[in-house]
């Protein structure tokens, strides 16, 4: 059976929106590497089907026609989708591409932030782009905890390799990552070859089931430090573990670990040997403390790429 198109619609973002700095941002995202197919001006995504558990659709998103901020979302599917099920893919597209988020706040503040100031060119409406699902985040997250970046992410696509669902669209083969349920059924013995050893298998068993027993609604719009207590409160999630599950999944920019390594080298290479302190950051960024990280990491990135081509170039 061959994909038909399902469903077309125009879901509207919070200006400032470009979805080129969102196909940009996804590029060099490495955790999702292999995960979609990005073109030059549209992604296409497998995943799960609403109607039909066992099987996945196609989401391909990209540019409104009519030139407002947004995207055109198309779902190519090889069974029937209903009206409650179509709209459960635009609600999930659009909180993975983040498309509800106002950042005119954040960016008012960075305006009067000179260093900050130099790269909103490089990152200009982008919005931030999250993981599609809170088993494919909670996972990856769970994996990364002393390994690698890039380990975690072999990981994670083997696990969607073997265990997700599968359809093929136009000659090419998408995967949809398997929900928390499915993965938690798998406990520490199934999980293993995906894990690599027995305690890490055994982390991430207990970080999906623990994470499986919460309320994922909750997690989303209770007040900031309840959720994160909520995560804190799961055997095998630390404080990086919970910030990056809220920022990354959830979308909730609260906070980020700012003492970290990860995010103190990115003020130094903002502000140089004045660079603010974590307090101070807060204080001036507030509750879009998380948005102020993204950016800044995926602009620093950006410049970096730039100037590499440019380099080769010359």
């Amino acid at each position: 059976m061959s994909p038909v198109l399902a469903h077309t619609a125009l879901l509207a973002a919070v200006p400032p929106y470009s979805l080129p700095a969102s196909l940009a941002a996804m590029s060099g995202f490495r955790p999702s590497a292999g995960d979609q197919s990005i073109m030059v001006d549209r992604v296409r995504k497998g995943l799960v089907h609403p109607d039909e558990p066992r099987a996945a659709v196609v989401v391909e998103v990209s540019e409104r026609p009519d030139g407002r901020p947004g995207v055109r979302l198309a779902v190519h599917s090889e069974h029937p989708l209903s009206t409650t099920g179509a709209r459960q893919l635009e609600h999930r597209v659009g909180a993975w591409l983040s498309l509800g988020d106002d950042l005119r706040p954040l960016l008012a503040l960075a305006a009067d932030d000179p260093p900050v100031a130099e790269l909103l060119p490089y990152v200009a409406g982008l919005h931030q782009v999250r993981f599609t699902s809170l088993a494919e985040g909670a996972t990856y997250f769970a994996l990364t905890q002393r390994s690698t970046q890039w380990f975690a992410t072999a990981r994670k696509a083997r696990i969607a390799s073997e265990l997700g669902r599968r359809i093929t669209f136009e000659g090419e083969t998408y995967v949809a990552f398997p929900g928390l349920a499915e993965l938690v059924e798998l406990g520490p013995d199934g999980l293993f070859t995906f894990a690599g050893n027995a305690q890490r298998a055994l982390r991430l068993s207990e970080v999906l089931g623990g994470v499986a027993g919460l309320d994922e609604l909750a997690l989303r719009t209770a007040p900031y430090e309840d959720a994160r207590a909520m995560l804190l409160g799961v055997r095998g999630i630390g404080t990086f573990t919970a910030n990056a599950i809220l920022l990354r999944v959830l979308g909730r920019p609260d906070d980020v670990p700012l003492e970290m390594a990860q995010f103190t080298s990115v003020a130094a290479e903002i502000y140089g040997s004045g660079a603010p302190s974590p307090a101070e950051l807060r204080a001036r960024y507030g509750p879009y403390v998380g948005w102020w990280a993204y950016l800044c990491r995926t602009a620093l990135g950006v410049r970096k790429r730039q100037s590499r081509m440019a380099d080769q170039a010359a």
